[in-house]
């Protein structure tokens, strides 16, 4: 039922002196409370023409905690916690998002093609902090090639060796010094391992503190294998001698 101008002349001076409640205003007109809760959800809030008087049936905002009345909004870039979103602005955002989510995929990388579709290698190198030239060489030990640890091989023992990529072998140890004055006066060693092709060079130096029992010390290569080693000191008996012997 409707009011009439004098029910909501009256009414709002009840509620202005604060004499009489919401929960009270069935009993003060003849609305019933089913009429009254349509009206406060602005169903039939033409039975109420005082726009002062709609206020007290108007619900309030809606919030996290309380349910209301809801403004809707056709905005996708609002970060409004009191507002809520209409099926355009839903879809907008979808169209958007699926429109980016294409852009990626047309842009991507395919994990088949292993790199190949890599568009520029040298930004891509250069973006990885890596040398065009050193990540597009082969592994090995010859021209314009890289060599890995396995072109690095070594005997790290007291008679030991190292392998170099140039092919070059470096070997050491302790050998016997004995005699002078003919080939076989030497004492015969022989290295940790065969050169593979030649023995270029050995050189050799005293043990301990007495360098004069050893004297001047010399060597001959016998082969790959086998060198013999000579000194000048005093005495017939075989003195340990250091050597460095450099071959391929």
């Amino acid at each position: 039922m409707a009011l009439t101008t004098e029910q909501e002349q009256a009414l709002l001076a009840l509620l202005d002196e604060n004499k009489i409640t919401l929960s009270e205003l069935p009993a003060a007109t003849d609305l019933s409370a089913e009429d009254l809760l349509l009206i406060r959800q602005g169903i039939i809030d033409k039975s109420v023409n005082s726009n002062v008087l709609k206020k007290y049936f108007t619900p309030a905002a809606s919030s996290f905690t309380e349910s209301g009345i809801v403004k809707l909004s056709n905005a996708i870039n609002s970060d409004d916690e009191h507002i809520a979103a209409t099926s355009k602005a839903v879809k907008s955002a979808h169209s958007i998002a699926l429109q980016a989510s294409q852009d990626v995929s047309t842009k991507s990388l395919s994990k088949s093609a292993n790199l190949a579709d890599v568009a520029d290698v040298a930004e891509v190198l250069k973006n990885l902090g890596l040398s065009e030239k050193a990540a597009t060489r082969n592994i090995g030990n010859g021209e314009n090639q890289i060599p890995d640890m396995s072109f690095f091989k070594s005997s790290n023992l007291e008679f030991g060796w190292q392998k170099l990529p140039s092919g070059i072998i470096i070997q050491w140890g302790c050998c016997l010094s004995a005699g002078s004055g003919s080939i076989e006066a030497g004492a015969l060693n022989s290295f940790p391992i065969a050169f593979p092709n030649k023995c270029l060079a050995v050189t050799t130096t005293h043990t301990g503190h007495s360098p004069a029992i050893v004297g001047v010390v010399s060597v001959f290569v016998v082969n790959n294998t086998l060198f013999r080693c000579y000194r000048s000191g005093s005495g017939s008996n075989e003195v340990s001698v250091y050597y460095i012997a450099i071959g391929y």
